[in-house]
């Protein structure tokens, strides 16, 4: 089944029973954008249209921030559009994940995936949940280990919403973030981004 086939949390737990949880996780860190990043924010934010793709969105407000807390963590592989797959059972190209990164000798192109990323088509964070879940579950059922923590997001590029999957309870963040605020955008993404990084170290 294809992760954009969920359409909601609710269809995912028919099929994935989990425990829903809803609390604050992510701590109030703030981590403050260089000018030139604030500059090209602001610059995509005045030149929007009321007609914009989701490539639009995607692009000049997703991927800037997933990309500058990347540079901070190189231990990480930030993936686009990727296949990731559980067997036949969960199949699919997450907008973006995130992985270990590969570095030594390995029958592996992919590490194992600890964060997926998922577009909020159309600002429709039910169905952005649903397939984000779906991508989560798949990431903790490659990982094989049962004691991991799996991370997602699910953004428009203006709004962020974050949850974790740890074993088989999911739990959003109760806290969603706006780019009217990009210092804590980049603040819960860095520590997801640094958790990712102690999983691989474990």
């Amino acid at each position: 089944m294809k992760f954009s086939d969920f359409k909601s949390v609710k269809q995912v737990i028919e099929k994935y029973p989990l425990a829903i949880h809803r609390e604050s996780f992510l701590p109030n860190i703030e981590i403050e954008p260089p000018a030139g990043f604030l500059q090209e924010l602001n610059f995509a934010l005045m030149m929007q249209s009321e007609i914009e793709s989701q490539m639009f969105f995607r692009e000049y407000f997703i991927a800037p921030f997933m990309r500058h807390v990347w540079m901070r963590h190189p231990r990480l592989k930030l993936w686009v559009n990727q296949n990731l797959a559980y067997k036949d059972e969960l199949t699919g190209a997450p907008d973006y994940f995130v992985a270990r990164r590969v570095e030594t000798v390995s029958h592996e192109l992919v590490g194992k995936p600890l964060l997926a990323v998922a577009e909020a088509k159309q600002e429709d964070f039910i169905a952005g949940w649903g397939q984000c879940l779906a991508e989560m579950i798949a990431c903790q059922k490659l990982n094989e280990r049962g004691n991991i923590t799996i991370y997602g997001i699910v953004s428009t590029g203006i709004y962020w919403e974050f949850g974790k999957l740890a074993g088989d309870t999911f739990t959003k963040n109760t806290l969603s973030y706006s780019i009217n605020h990009p210092a804590q955008v980049l603040g819960a993404l860095d520590t997801i981004f640094a958790t990712c990084e102690q999983e691989i170290s474990g």
